[in-house]
C-alpha cells in the first residue's frame, strides 16, 4: 500500500496544505492584523462593518 504524504492530491483534483502551513501563515499574519485593527483607520473601518452588518439584521427580520 503506497504511503500517502502531505503534498498528495485529493479528491477535489487539489494538493493538500500541510496544517504546519496554515499556522506558519496566522503567526505571520496576526500581529499585521492586529496593528490594522488598532489604528485609527482599522477602528474605523470595523466601526462601518459592524453598521452595516447591525442594519442587515435589522432588515431581515
Amino acid at each position: 500500500m503506497k504511503k500517502k504524504n502531505c503534498y498528495d492530491v485529493n479528491d477535489v483534483n487539489s494538493a493538500e496544505i500541510p496544517e504546519f502551513v496554515y499556522e506558519s501563515l496566522a503567526k505571520s499574519l496576526l500581529p499585521v492584523i492586529q496593528k490594522y485593527y488598532e489604528s485609527d483607520e482599522g477602528k474605523r473601518a470595523f466601526a462601518e462593518w459592524k453598521e452595516k452588518k447591525e442594519a442587515a439584521a435589522k432588515d431581515s427580520t
